[in-house]
């Protein structure tokens, strides 16, 4: 968030801290090490091979304008905690789209 304040421009932008979950589906059977650190995560089983984690996921909107009635974020910072390379790639994804313009 420090970070992000400092790249703020108050009078262009809003600043906006917005928290939400990032569902993530693995695959059965998980290692112990896997269930220690996944079950920190609201862990459910989906299905005998699946089960779904929801990790708390923090969208940081500093760099943000209004288009009509559209709101585009031009810049985000995106805070979560990692879990796997997969993970990481699908959330880098995830702030890429965000802020293509293209909502």
């Amino acid at each position: 968030v420090m970070r992000a304040l400092e790249a703020w421009d108050m009078e262009a932008s809003d600043f906006i801290v917005m928290r939400d979950k990032y569902a993530m589906q693995v695959k059965l059977p998980l290692t112990k090490e896997q269930y220690e650190e996944y079950s920190k995560y609201e862990l459910r089983r989906l299905s005998s091979s699946e089960a779904e984690l929801r990790v708390p996921i923090f969208i940081i909107s500093f760099n943000n304008e209004w288009r009509g009635e559209d709101y585009v974020d031009k810049e985000i910072y995106v805070v979560a905690p990692y879990i796997d390379e997969e993970q990481a790639k699908d959330i880098r994804e995830l702030a890429m789209n965000a802020t293509s313009g293209q909502q």
